[in-house]
């Protein structure tokens, strides 16, 4: 049995909501940027990056404690905010829901903010956090 992965399911509920998708046009990853998100100064996009941290696992119960880092890409500081605000507010405080394959979350939580930054590569803006998801360890069947 493999451990199950709820990233993609956030990744997806992210990409999904209809505030971010207007600011980002789709460019949510998992992992690290795709090919064409992160341009040089005077050509800036917003993007979002997610992967993952870590987890824990219950001892006596398959349910685990997944870590997610959201990186939020903006042509600015203040838009790499906004986007942040829009990513939080995708996946923050929602309740229980299971995937058609059978990923089960019981909630998930802008956990703690990281602040403004600057990408070391590019110079872009960005803006971060951590959620925390809670999910099963195995799928649904």
């Amino acid at each position: 049995m493999a451990l199950v992965d709820p990233l993609g399911r956030i990744l997806t509920e992210i990409r999904d909501d209809s505030a971010v998708a207007a600011l980002v046009s789709g460019r949510v990853r998992g992992g690290e940027p795709a090919a064409g998100d992160a341009l040089g100064p005077g050509h800036y996009q917003a993007f979002v990056v997610l992967s993952r941290l870590g987890y824990v696992r219950l001892a006596r119960a398959p349910i685990q404690e997944v870590r997610i880092a959201v990186k939020c890409y903006a042509a600015t500081a203040a838009a790499a905010t906004a986007l942040a605000g829009a990513v939080s507010d995708a996946i923050h405080a929602r309740g229980h829901r299971i995937t058609p394959s059978g990923v089960a979350i019981f909630g998930s939580f802008d956990d703690i903010g990281l602040g403004a930054d600057k990408d070391p590569d590019t110079g872009q803006p960005l803006e971060s956090f951590i959620a925390s998801v809670g999910a099963l360890t195995e799928l649904i069947a």
